[in-house]
């Protein structure tokens, strides 16, 4: 939840509107029912089914604490838990979920599968974001493929965003400094090309050297450098027609440790690594009429990996369109489209796992949501999508060898290249997944939201990394989540305060589970469930907000059958069903990770127009005791459970912004002020004091960090 105070006295209408059934945000219906509030401001948030822990963050809020990475984006966003303070091995989590179970996009582009499952799968630069919602857990037929944990969208800055009325060319440069430990400059250009064409281009360069946790002890692997480049036009091509085209190229390099998001020992080698992104992009509004409001996204985004461990590569390619129209039919608007995503997995690896293997994953979802407006008090959603998912792999075991320095594969008498072939294609998996909600305004300040909403997803491309190791699995099912929430929020333009609880259980889950010397096989694991309530009180005054959330998670897998060494049958063994299993990044990576409750307390004091500041508290309470191994007893690795605690934390944040003159600002942040030395709960946890797991334990996150930034508008 983000408490986004812009103009003095109100706030933001967003919250008025919030709950199962308002998503349509720009259809005549909302429009009408919103004419008496126009110029109220509340609490910015996704209006989806699934209500009131979604969030909407802005680009005030990523300046005020001059945001360089994920986890700053989502520091304040009570649902949502980022772990690992190394930018390339950052892993975003959506109520204890990681975020391969959600649905991430920019601009409607979705950035989909893993390329090595010790980094993270999500790359973007805080830099050129216009807005970032979080749609927490299951939502709307219109949320997207496989958003069986939720949503997560990032929405780049246009020209037309940044051009204030009347102006025809300008420019942003930024400098900043971090004092933990390394510099970052940016420039933006935009201007109109034409009365209807608008240009905006961006490059952002972020070096960092080796950062220094809370107790002042370097962070090995730490150390990267970033660039990016974006080119976004945007064209009115007639009146009620609009194009928008963007490009963008992401880049990060330094030496990292073999596994990206555990702590280096001492004496461990690093390993030099390159990370590659394109985003391209095309979006196309067309209001017609009340009957026809067409938007379509068409994208392609290319990622790379590439390191020196193993001379391994891997890359994946997404591309895919999203075609949807609204119909506005009295009290009800009509949102129904087509999307379909195809994923190319490549990967290769020159010497230890010698092989090329691809693999191609293709998704098409046809859905429709309807927004009812039943009366002045009663808002109904409702709305049902079908999605259908195919995948095709093909491996190819070889014998590279290397010939005037290049890698070739080796070749038999009649030149023929030494290779093993695997080709195999999952079954066909699709299914309907329906969604209902409702917003009941009990008084004119005081609304009830109650919603229920379900989503599918079959086998998705494989983990790049592991994608040669793969044993098919011809049984796997599909996995269906069941979303339930309540939520009630008041709001009188001064005072707010919000409730909200969910239960979310993904039957049939998924999980590639390493088989030892079998390698990895995909199969279904039980049920996942993630349960939990958060609750929000703000108050702004005339120049001063202050918002304090609570967010309480327990993400656990039920209905688990592990096969255990049992003396007493015939067999040796036996099959145990087992209910409550926290998750731990370690041993379910690409599922989710538990994390403690947290409190935040965000403040905000406007004390002139040239001067503001705030701070930012967040506290998360300890997890202890939360047993591990319970799969390497079944590979007969370990004869019994071990315990790993999560220790509690406080991380205070702290701004001053100061514009002296209208073009000119000085930002400045502090990050972890009072110097915590912490594991943030959405990292790897400390393994350490268990015999033959000391090299796994999680990077601890940078201590204190002052940020300077000097920037100028011309």
């Amino acid at each position: 939840m983000s408490f986004i105070p812009k103009q003095k006295n109100v706030f933001r209408k967003a919250l008025v509107s919030v709950g199962v059934a308002a998503a349509f945000v720009n259809t005549s219906v909302y429009a009408n029912t919103q004419e008496n509030v126009a110029e109220v401001k509340a609490i910015e948030k996704i209006v989806v089914v699934g209500a009131t822990t979604n969030t909407k963050i802005t680009p005030e809020q990523l300046e005020k604490y001059q945001a360089n990475d994920l986890a700053d984006i989502f520091r304040q966003t009570p649902s949502v838990t980022v772990g690992g303070s190394l930018g390339v091995a950052q892993k975003v989590y959506v109520r204890g979920l990681e975020d391969s179970m959600v649905n991430v996009t920019v601009d409607g582009a979705p950035q989909t599968s893993t390329l090595f499952h010790h980094i993270g799968r999500v790359s973007i630069e805080p830099e050129l974001l216009q807005s970032v919602e979080v749609q927490a857990g299951a939502g709307e037929a219109t949320a997207g493929t496989g958003a069986v944990g939720g949503a997560i969208r990032f929405k780049t800055k246009s020209a037309d965003n940044l051009l204030s009325e009347g102006e025809q060319f300008g420019g942003i440069a930024k400098a900043s400094y971090f004092s933990n430990s390394g510099h970052k400059e940016s420039i933006s250009l935009y201007g109109k090309a034409t009365e209807e064409v608008g240009v905006l281009a961006s490059f952002v360069n972020v070096s960092r050297d080796n950062m220094e946790d809370g107790d002042g002890k370097e962070i090995p692997g730490s150390a990267a450098d970033q660039t990016l480049a974006f080119v976004k036009v945007n064209a009115d091509l007639t009146e009620n027609q609009k194009l928008t085209v963007s490009y963008e190229s992401r880049k990060e390099e330094g030496k990292f440790g073999k596994q990206t998001n555990w702590a280096p020992l001492a004496d461990d080698p690093l390993y030099e690594s390159w990370g590659e992104r394109e985003t391209i992009v095309l979006n196309h509004t067309w209001y017609l009429s009340d009957l026809i409001n067409l938007e379509t996204t068409l994208y392609q985004t290319d990622s790379s990996f590439k390191r020196e461990l193993y001379t391994w590569d891997a890359s994946i390619e997404t591309t895919g369109f999203d075609i949807r129209n609204t119909s506005d039919l009295g009290d009800h608007s009509l949102t129904y489209g087509v999307e379909r995503k195809v994923d190319k997995v490549h990967a290769q690896s020159y010497e230890d796992f010698g092989g090329i293997y691809d693999e191609e994953g293709t998704v098409t979802g046809l859905y429709v949501q309807d927004h009812w407006q039943f009366n002045d008090d009663l808002l109904v959603s409702f709305g049902i999508r079908h999605d259908s998912y195919e995948l095709d792999h093909v491996g190819q075991s070889a014998n590279w060898i290397q010939v005037d320095g290049n890698w070739v594969v080796e070749t038999d008498t009649s030149g023929d290249p030494v290779t093993i072939s695997e080709t195999f294609s999952t079954k066909k998996q699709d299914g309907f997944s329906s969604n209902f909600g409702v917003v009941y305004s009990l008084t004119d300040n005081l609304k009830l939201s109650a919603s229920y909403a379900e989503a599918l997803r079959g086998r998705q491309v494989a983990d790049a990394f592991t994608v040669g190791e793969l044993t098919h699995n011809n049984n796997l099912e599909p996995e269906n989540v069941a979303n339930k929430e309540l939520g009630l929020q008041y709001n009188d333009g001064t005072f707010i305060f919000e409730a909200s609880a969910y239960i979310s259980e993904i039957s049939d889950v998924v999980f590639d589970k390493f088989k030892g010397g079998e390698g990895v096989f995909y199969e279904n694991i039980g049920d996942l469930e993630s349960t939990g309530f958060e609750l929000v009180v703000g108050y702004q005054a005339n120049n001063f907000d202050v918002i304090v959330s609570y967010n309480s998670n327990n993400v656990e897998l039920n209905n688990a059958p592990f096969v255990w060494p049992d003396a007493n049958d015939a067999s040796g063994s036996s099959t145990v069903i087992l209910d409550g299993v926290d998750l731990a990044a370690y041993e379910y990576g690409g599922l989710g990770n538990a994390v403690g409750d947290s409190l935040n307390v965000n403040v905000n004091y406007e004390m002139t127009d040239e001067l503001e500041m705030g701070f930012n508290i967040n506290y998360v309470a300890s997890l202890n005791n939360i047993e591990v191994f319970h799969r390497s007893i079944e590979l007969g690795w370990l004869t019994e459970l071990e315990t790993i605690d999560k220790p509690s934390y406080t991380v205070v944040d702290a701004y001053v912004k100061y514009s002296p003159i209208e073009n000119l600002t000085f930002d400045l942040a502090v990050q972890n002020l009072l110097d915590e030395s912490y594991r943030s709960h959405g990292s790897v946890a400390d393994y350490g004091h268990i015999d033959g797991y000391e090299s796994i334990v999680g990077i601890k996150e940078a201590g204190r960090d002052i940020r300077l930034t000097a920037s100028y508008q011309f």
